[in-house]
């Protein structure tokens, strides 16, 4: 009985965070849909900042993108599918009642990827628009590239991949600060 009381209050706050990262990423992409009508429309924000519509036929960072045109789809469906499965069974379902930083990052992970393959389904790509750059007139650092002659832009991305991002950073860092019981008996 205690047990589930837990688990209902864990998966109480997974599912609570997941559908606000799912409703907010959903609203801001109808944003730049409705206000962006064409990929690569472009309206510079800040010196470092634009908003770039952009369609994202891979994974993360435009990665798997050159797939066979009958394939990708489908393995962009099911690898966010199978991936949330494997979290659950291997993570999720061994939360501890003490545990608040998984569950925060799970829910990121949940809404960013739905709301990742809502795009998916709806329209064959996801959209992403924001642009994150830096003026260079030289190389840039790992993780950016060349846009233009003059900057190093970051791939270009949106409230789901950030979710997502943010997650990864919360679970390493909980590893670092609560390891678990296997790895302490090691």
């Amino acid at each position: 009985m205690l047990y589930s009381a837990v688990m209902s209050r864990i998966y109480s706050l997974i599912l609570s965070i997941g559908v606000f990262v799912l409703a907010l990423d959903q609203w801001t992409k109808n944003l730049i849909l409705e206000h962006f009508p064409r990929e690569g429309d472009l309206t510079p924000w800040l010196s470092w900042f634009h908003i770039h519509r952009v369609h994202n036929y891979g994974v993360a960072f435009g990665n798997l993108r050159n797939l066979p045109d009958g394939l990708r789809p489908v393995l962009l469906i099911l690898l966010p599918i199978a991936i949330l499965t494997g979290l659950w069974y291997f993570y999720v379902r061994k939360f501890q009642k003490k545990e608040l930083l998984g569950p925060i990052a799970m829910g990121l992970v949940l809404g960013g990827a739905i709301g990742n393959l809502i795009d998916r389904l709806r329209f064959g790509y996801v959209v992403d628009f924001v642009d994150w750059f830096y003026p260079s007139n030289g190389g840039c650092l790992p993780g950016f590239s060349k846009f233009t002659p003059e900057t190093c832009h970051w791939a270009v991305f949106n409230v789901a991949d950030s979710a997502i991002s943010v997650a990864m950073v919360i679970l390493i860092a909980d590893s670092f600060l609560n390891p678990k019981d296997d790895a302490k008996k090691a």
